[in-house]
């Protein structure tokens, strides 16, 4: 039983947010922003989890943890990850990650699926991708309430999937190489749930105007991952830009988001978007690599903060 270090990516969704809680097919993608977790095992019978971005470190007792803390989820994966393993071990957890969190990139379900790797190698084994994702996914639960999958499904995997609520996921084939993604902050929070549950009342309140547009989402999604398996990245840009539409005409777009969106396109971006919730948060713009400095130096005139950043092939992997 050794020291291990394991890393998985964060992750951006291209199409389909809030239309794939009701069933639509969403596309995400991980991306080469990862959260590290490093666990070894000690000889006290409890956890220490340490988080180098919030700069706190708590002890837990398994037994009766204090599920008030943020660092708490963190413990939990890795009890869920020992008993998966039919184990019991005290444990010193340390976190560090560079994806930038509430931000819907992902940030719990990576460190989640990295607990999960780490800790199963520091204690010897070595599990499978679909034990860690499923694991993960059930301690997300504890953060997102009923996470959609997808967040823990790309940071196990990686690369580019294909996901629908009670179906599962599908990898797609896509060569990533021509292109970056660059994100924008409005600077502004948003509260995801409040969200979600405006949009599903609008649907509600206006079934026979929504339901065509959920469908049309749907088709969307499914002729942007015909479009990313081409490699035709101008038409992926123009259904970003008709997608952003559609969450527009659902309200959870604001006047920082659009502003974000129209500077991108007129810096030559392919296509632009809001991405998670809205309401506030990032938005998502596809470049072809050349353009991408430019795209950024638009963006920096408005935002906050503004990453460049490439589709992640690799989910979870052990660094050492």
């Amino acid at each position: 039983m050794r020291e291990a270090l394991a890393s998985a990516p964060g992750k951006v969704i291209l199409f389909g947010e809030h239309f794939v809680v009701e069933g639509q097919p969403a596309i995400a993608v991980a991306v080469s922003l990862r959260a590290r977790v490093a666990a070894r095992p000690v000889d006290e019978p409890r956890i220490t989890v340490s988080s180098a971005n919030l700069g706190v470190q708590q002890d837990f007792d398994p037994q009766s943890p204090d599920r008030s803390s943020p660092l708490y989820p963190i413990a939990h994966a890795a009890v869920l990850t020992m008993e998966e393993l039919g184990t019991r071990r005290g444990l010193q957890i340390r976190v560090n990650s560079s994806i930038p969190p509430a931000a819907g990139m992902g940030s719990s379900a990576a460190v989640a699926v990295a607990t999960v790797r780490a800790v199963a190698a520091a204690l010897g084994h070595d599990l499978e991708k679909e034990r860690i994702s499923r694991i993960a996914f059930e301690a997300e639960k504890l953060v997102h309430g009923k996470p959609s999958g997808i967040d823990n499904t790309v940071a196990t995997y990686g690369g580019a999937i294909a996901y629908r609520r009670g179906e599962g996921f599908l990898e797609l084939e896509v060569d990533f190489s021509p292109v970056s993604l660059v994100l924008a902050d409005t600077g502004k929070p948003r509260r995801t749930g409040e969200l979600v549950q405006r949009v599903l009342s609008l649907k509600a309140a206006f079934p026979q105007v929504l339901e065509p547009l959920y469908y049309a989402a749907g088709r969307l999604a499914v002729e942007a991952a015909k479009m990313m398996e081409r490699g035709d990245f101008e038409a992926v840009g123009v259904l970003m830009n008709v997608n952003h539409g559609l969450l527009s005409a659902i309200g959870v777009s604001t006047a920082e988001i659009e502003q974000l969106v129209y500077a991108a396109r007129q810096a030559g971006a392919l296509g632009a978007k809001l991405t998670g919730a809205g309401g506030g948060g990032f938005i998502v713009a596809l470049c072809r690599r050349e353009d991408a400095g430019r795209v950024v130096s638009a963006l920096e005139r408005l935002s906050p903060r503004v990453l460049a950043v490439s589709v992640e092939k690799e989910g979870v992997r052990l660094e050492s």
